[in-house]
C-alpha cells in the first residue's frame, strides 16, 4: 500500500471516529487563515500611516508622470520603493516594459529595430490561421536591478524611477487562431537550469491536457509552439523553425 493511500485510510478513519470535530477543524483552518490575512493588511495599514503625507503625494505624482511617459514605445522603467508598505511589499515595481499590438505589422514595425533573435510570422501556417496579437516583454532582471537599488537608497527620495534601456527582447509571443483553436509561438529568455537542455523536445503533460507544446533550447533562449488541438511534433518543428528569425 502505497503512502497516499494510507493517508487517505487514515483521514477517513478519522473523519468516522470525530465526526462533528472534523467539521469544526475544516471550518476553524479558513478561519485562522482570514485572521492571518486581517492581520497582515492591519499591520500594512499601520505602517502605512507612519509615511509623511508629503511622501505619499510624491509617490502619486512620479508614478503618474512615469505612467504617461511608458505608453511610448520603448519607455520602460523600474521603480524603486522606499515605502515598500505602499507597493504591496515589493521595493521594485516596473512600467512599459510590456508592449501588447493587435495588427501584426505594428509589431514587425516594433520587432525589427531588436537585437537577437525574434519572431515572424511563418509561412507554413495551418490553412485558415489569421494573426490575432503580440506580446514583447523587455528584461526585468540584469545589473539595472542592482544600479536602480543603490541609486534609489542613495537619492533618500520616496520612490525613484530608473529608465531601462533594452536592446534585446527577454520574451515574444505571437498568437494566431482559426475562431476555434489557437496556435501560439513563442520565445522566452532561459536561466541556468534551463539551458541545461538543448535541442527539440516535447511537453511531458498528461494526454487531455491541452495545449500541447514543442520546445527548442538553443543559444540562451526556449523557443516554443503550442496547439489547442493534436498536430504532429514533425509539424509542430517545421512551422517553429520557419517562425524564428536571427
Amino acid at each position: 500500500m502505497n503512502v497516499a493511500s494510507k493517508v487517505a485510510i487514515a483521514t477517513l478513519s478519522s473523519v468516522l471516529l470525530l465526526g462533528s470535530s472534523a467539521s469544526f477543524a475544516a471550518e476553524a483552518k479558513p478561519l485562522k487563515e482570514t485572521q492571518q490575512v486581517a492581520g497582515k493588511k492591519a499591520a500594512e495599514a499601520a505602517k502605512s500611516k507612519s509615511v509623511p503625507e508629503e511622501d505619499k503625494k510624491f509617490i502619486e505624482n512620479e508614478i503618474n508622470r512615469v505612467k504617461e511617459l511608458s505608453k511610448k514605445p520603448g519607455e520602460s522603467y523600474v521603480l524603486y520603493h522606499k515605502y515598500p508598505q505602499l507597493n504591496s511589499g515589493l521595493t521594485l515595481s516596473y512600467w512599459g516594459v510590456t508592449e501588447e499590438f493587435s495588427s501584426y505589422q505594428d509589431y514587425l514595425t516594433r520587432s525589427s529595430i531588436l537585437k537577437g533573435s525574434i519572431l515572424k510570422q511563418p509561412a507554413n501556417l495551418p490553412e485558415g490561421y489569421k494573426f490575432s496579437k503580440a506580446t514583447i516583454e523587455g528584461p526585468t532582471k540584469g545589473k539595472f536591478v542592482d544600479e536602480a537599488k543603490a541609486e534609489g537608497k542613495k537619492s533618500g527620495k520616496p520612490i525613484y524611477a530608473k529608465k531601462i534601456d533594452w536592446k534585446e527582447a527577454a520574451t515574444i509571443r505571437l498568437e494566431y487562431t482559426n475562431g476555434k483553436n489557437t496556435l501560439a509561438i513563442s520565445k522566452h529568455t532561459l536561466d541556468s537550469e534551463g539551458s541545461k537542455k538543448q535541442g527539440f523536445f516535447e511537453d511531458d503533460f498528461p494526454a487531455h491536457v491541452y495545449p500541447k507544446y514543442v520546445f527548442w533550447h538553443e543559444g540562451g533562449f526556449e523557443y516554443s509552439i503550442s496547439t489547442t488541438w493534436d498536430m504532429s511534433k514533425e509539424k509542430k518543428i517545421e512551422i517553429l523553425k520557419a517562425a524564428v528569425k536571427k
